[in-house]
C-alpha cells in the first residue's frame, strides 16, 4: 500500500514538474513515508539522468553510517544498459560517495552541525549531479525544527520542497519558510503507516555500524600531531567507545571510527576504524554517541 501511494504521489509530482535539475528537500516527521517517497522519485528521474541523493537522517540512514550526513550518486539506467524502466530501485542502502560528520543519532542539539553537514554534501553532491534529492531526519515541530529548516532553506534554496504530512503537523515549519524561494508540495502520509518502535530503531543503527565496522583496522594516533575537537573534556570515562570524525587537510571527512584505547600521558590514541590512509588525518572530531564494540573485534 505504501510503495502504490508513492507511485501515485510520484508520478503527480513529475506531471508537475520536469524535474530535469534542482534541489528537492523531502520533509517529514518520522515514518511517514520519506524514504519509500524519495525512491519511488529517484525511480522516475534516474532513468535518463544522473541523480544525487543526500540522506541527513542521522539516526536512521541509508546512505553512510549513523551519526553522519551521506551522499551518493545514481547513475542513469540507459547509462547503466538497463531497458526496462523500474519505479524504485532494490537496495534500501546506497554505498555512499562521501560522508560528513554530525556526531549523534538526532539533530536536537546539533542543529548547527547537521546544517553545516547537509550543506556541504549538497555542495559536493551538485557537482555531481545536475539534480538532487534530500531526505531529512523527522524533527518538525517545535523551535528547534523551524530554525533548522528556516537556515537550511536559506543555505541551500532548494527548488522544491516535499512536505509530507499527518493533518497539518508541518504547519508550523512551513510558514516559516518564505515561499518565493522554494514551491511546496504538501502531501498527506499514507494513513495505517506502521511506526518503528525505538528497539526497531537500534537494531537498525547497529546493523548499520556492525556493516560499515566489518572489516575495520586498529589505528594508534598521536594527539600532537592532530587537531582535536571535543565538546566534553576529555577523561576515561568520557573518551572510551566514543565516535569519532576522521578528518583530513581539506576539511573532508573520510569516516568515522570508534576509540578503544586512550593514553593521556603520551598523548596517543587508538581507535578502529575501516581501513584508510590514516596519514591523511589531520583532525579528530569526538561525537557525543558511544558504542560498545561488538563488532568482531576485541577490545
Amino acid at each position: 500500500m505504501t510503495e502504490n501511494w508513492a507511485d501515485v504521489v510520484a508520478d503527480r509530482i513529475a506531471d508537475r514538474s520536469p524535474l530535469r535539475k534542482g534541489t528537492f528537500l523531502l520533509l517529514g516527521a518520522a515514518d511517514t513515508g520519506k524514504t519509500t517517497l524519495m525512491e519511488a522519485l529517484l525511480g522516475r528521474l534516474a532513468q535518463r539522468r544522473a541523480v544525487a541523493v543526500v540522506d541527513a537522517d542521522v539516526g536512521q540512514s541509508h546512505i553512510g553510517p549513523p551519526t553522519t550526513v551521506g551522499w551518493t550518486l545514481v547513475r542513469a539506467r540507459a547509462e547503466a544498459g538497463e531497458t526496462s524502466p523500474r519505479s524504485r530501485p532494490e537496495a534500501a542502502l546506497y554505498e555512499a560517495s562521501g560522508i560528513a560528520f554530525v556526531g549523534d543519532f538526532t539533530p536536537v542539539g546539533h542543529l548547527l552541525q547537521l546544517a553545516a553537514a547537509l550543506a556541504l554534501c549538497v555542495e559536493r553532491a551538485r557537482q555531481a549531479a545536475n539534480v538532487v534529492l534530500i531526505d531529512t531526519p523527522g524533527l518538525v515541530t517545535g523551535g528547534a525544527a523551524c530554525t533548522l529548516w528556516w537556515t537550511v532553506q536559506r543555505w541551500l534554496r532548494p527548488e522544491r520542497i516535499i512536505a509530507i504530512q499527518r493533518q497539518e503537523e508541518l504547519g508550523e515549519v512551513l510558514r516559516g519558510l518564505p515561499g518565493e524561494r522554494s514551491a511546496v508540495d504538501k502531501v498527506q502520509a499514507p494513513a495505517g503507516l506502521r511506526r518503528k518502535s525505538p528497539e526497531a530503531r537500534q537494531q537498525h543503527r547497529r546493523r548499520l555500524f556492525e556493516e560499515y565496522f566489518r572489516a575495520a583496522a586498529a589505528y594508534t594516533l598521536s594527539l600532537e600531531d592532530l587537531a582535536v575537537r571535543s565538546a566534553q573534556r576529555m577523561t576515561p570515562d568520557t573518551v572510551l567507545g566514543r565516535i569519532v570524525g576522521l578528518t583530513d587537510a581539506t576539511g573532508q571527512d573520510l569516516a568515522i571510527g570508534v576509540v578503544e584505547h586512550w593514553l593521556p600521558r603520551k598523548a596517543k590514541l587508538t581507535i578502529r576504524a575501516p581501513q584508510l590512509d590514516i596519514r591523511r588525518v589531520r583532525c579528530l572530531t569526538f561525537g557525543d554517541v558511544r558504542i560498545e564494540a561488538p563488532f568482531g573485534w576485541s577490545g
